[in-house]
């Protein structure tokens, strides 16, 4: 958690709420806002996936029946390629249907009209299971003055500093490691990311992420030591 300029208390996991319902999704949002979380809305599945390119979320709100493409089809594709908690929302109250959408991936399932302090009890239940689980899992990578902390997606320096990485840096930066001295293509890193781009836009999104990995690890990011450029071919690590 993070002090706001304001003196409010902002808690790190970012949410996204994805309902056709526009005020009862603004109305969520500025609730939770209230409590402290960073939450976005998309009102369909095609927004949603926009965002879920640009954004790195931790929890997503999913209304199951919208027009178009469903929130069933959205927590099929969340469940198998994000590591993000899922909460279903819907008025149909049906037995059936929630033992369906947990056995996609869902971890949750909360029928509408609900209180507000009952969703909050649920995000927070959920955010409790999976951060007990990430700590159970912990992996500490160790390369030149860095430590990796994946499940915190955190980088520590011998120095003290941390450094938080995105859900899709942590991934990069394991695989890295794990491949040290070995040539890492764009699609590699792309597949490891888990990012979904079309044409040259993935190799676009994998040289922005490299640059910002760059950033927080390199002294020089303009003549790096660890994340070095093959031209044509990919990256190669070299830990130091």
């Amino acid at each position: 958690m993070n002090d706001a300029a304001d003196g409010s208390t902002v808690i790190d996991e970012r949410i996204l709420i994805c309902d056709d319902d526009v005020e009862f999704a603004e109305n969520v949002c500025v609730f939770l806002r209230h409590k402290g979380y960073q939450i976005d809305h998309a009102p369909n599945v095609p927004t949603a996936r926009e965002k879920i390119e640009s954004e790195d979320y931790d929890l997503f709100l999913l209304d199951l029946v919208m027009p178009g493409t469903s929130g069933k089809v959205l927590c099929r594709e969340i469940a198998s390629r994000l590591d993000a908690g899922i909460i279903m929302i819907s008025s149909i109250d049906d037995d059936a249907e929630r033992i369906s959408l947990l056995e996609l991936g869902a971890d949750d399932y909360i029928i509408k009209p609900f209180n507000d302090l009952e969703l909050l009890a649920r995000i927070r239940a959920l955010m409790r299971r999976r951060q007990a689980g990430q700590e159970s899992q912990k992996r500490l990578t160790r390369f030149g003055p860095w430590e990796l902390v994946e499940n915190e997606r955190h980088l520590k320096h011998e120095d003290g500093r941390v450094i938080t990485l995105t859900s899709s840096e942590a991934r990069v930066m394991r695989f890295f490691v794990e491949n040290s001295d070995v040539l890492c293509t764009r699609e590699d890193l792309l597949a490891v990311a888990r990012t979904r781009q079309h044409g040259g836009a993935g190799d676009r999104s994998v040289d922005a992420l490299i640059k910002r990995l760059r950033s927080k690890i390199e002294s020089d990011p303009a003549n790096p030591e660890h994340i070095r450029t093959v031209w044509g071919q990919g990256y190669i690590f070299r830990p130091g």
